[in-house]
């Protein structure tokens, strides 16, 4: 997919993520997040060989611009921090680990097309629904995305205000 940005000379392109990236998603989660949620290449690249098909990166002119990790789920939020061994077998939604943005490239719609590539792995997938921890200052562009917030007491580590979210999709509904 490519995404055509106002404020970039070059076409934004969404391809599904590889090993070698985690370097420039580490970058990039630390210009979006500070060091609230840094989470380890190990976590992250634990996320991507579990779920490649459901990973991918944003990048215009050869520069990672931001990035999503997403994977079969059966539970509710998976902890912060922590490196998954195995997928649930009886997976029936798709979880939004994470995605993040460079502040550079944000007004560009890489969010939106990060999101869209999850939302139709989950459906090809048959999943019922997305789930997400929307970050407190979060909430609202998930909204704004069809998710709701469900009541739910999260693990330690989503910080104050946190909020479990779900979205249901046409596949499995």
């Amino acid at each position: 997919m490519i995404l055509q940005g106002t404020q970039a000379s070059a076409a934004v392109v969404l391809r599904t993520m590889r090993v070698d990236d985690l370097g420039a998603v580490l970058r990039i989660q630390r210009e979006a997040y500070g060091d609230a949620y840094q989470e380890s290449a190990e976590v992250l690249g634990r996320k991507l060989g579990l779920a490649p098909g459901a990973c991918w990166l944003a990048e215009s002119g050869g520069e990672a611009l931001g990035y999503v990790f997403a994977h079969p789920w059966a539970a509710d939020a998976p902890p912060l921090h922590e490196r998954i061994e195995d997928l649930p077998a009886q997976a029936d939604h798709g979880f939004l680990h994470d995605l993040a943005v460079s502040p550079r490239a944000r007004g560009l719609g890489v969010g939106r097309g990060l999101f869209g590539k999850v939302r139709c792995w989950s459906e090809q997938a048959g999943l019922g629904a997305l789930t997400l921890v929307a970050l407190a200052d979060a909430a609202a562009y998930w909204r704004g995305l069809g998710f709701t917030a469900v009541p739910l007491a999260l693990p330690t580590g989503y910080g104050a205000g946190a909020q479990f979210m779900r979205c249901g999709l046409e596949a499995g509904a």
